[in-house]
């Protein structure tokens, strides 16, 4: 990795800690459910790679890629819209590193003013430009072409990232945490946030709303 300029764009850490505890915790729950052929995408690996998410977050992304604290909000959007657009899409220890490089390198492309090319983001990764370049058209088809991020759905995801920082986080770690949510039937939410669940498109919480609502419900957060 000494090729790589290391860069220090605002204060990313933060968010980027709380993101790779999520998608640890996600992933390890999934990585249960059987995998069939037919779910295999070209982010899919034969086997998990040795490098965990939080050092492939930490370590190697934002080390190195030079991402602002929004491009790793908007990354993770485009992450939950990949599972939203395609319902049988589940991401694991498989397919959630090239996810994360692919889907930070759109974000940075879309909203930094600075950004690296193709080339660089596949070093970052680990991944061959060939294949940065496969992933990036891959992920831009399966959440339909879509960059733009509503202002409303972006802080939705960031109020519920921060809530989410140390000494939140330790809370939310703490005996008997809350049970992941499989819909917001169960919920027991308010008519009107119902309603507006309705309004926003969500048929079921997304692989990071199934989490996190249940540990603001509880008080954990």
């Amino acid at each position: 990795m000494a090729e790589f300029q290391v860069m220090s764009v605002g204060t990313p850490e933060k968010i980027v800690v709380v993101i790779s505890k999520l998608l640890t915790d996600l992933v390890a729950r999934n990585d249960q459910l059987p995998l069939s052929p037919t779910q295999v995408t070209p982010f899919h690996s034969s086997k998990p790679p040795t490098i965990s998410v939080k050092s492939y977050l930490e370590d190697r992304i934002l080390k190195y890629a030079g991402c602002s604290e929004e491009t790793f909000i908007l990354a993770l959007i485009y992450m939950d819209q990949v599972v939203q657009f395609n319902p049988e899409f589940v991401i694991s220890s498989l397919n959630v590193h090239r996810l994360l490089i692919t889907s930070i390198m759109l974000a940075s492309k879309f909203f930094d003013d600075v950004y690296y090319n193709n080339a660089y983001y596949a070093r970052v990764g680990g991944i061959s430009n060939i294949e940065v370049n496969s992933l990036e058209m891959e992920m831009l088809r399966m959440i339909s072409f879509s960059l733009f991020v509503q202002s409303d759905q972006y802080e939705r995801y960031r109020c519920s990232l921060y809530s989410h920082m140390v000494p939140a986080a330790e809370a939310a770690q703490g005996p008997d945490p809350p049970p992941p949510a499989a819909d917001f039937a169960g919920l027991n939410l308010p008519e009107v946030l119902n309603q507006n669940i309705q309004l926003a498109g969500y048929a079921k919480p997304t692989p990071i709303q199934k989490y996190t609502v249940p540990i603001s419900i509880a008080g954990r957060d």
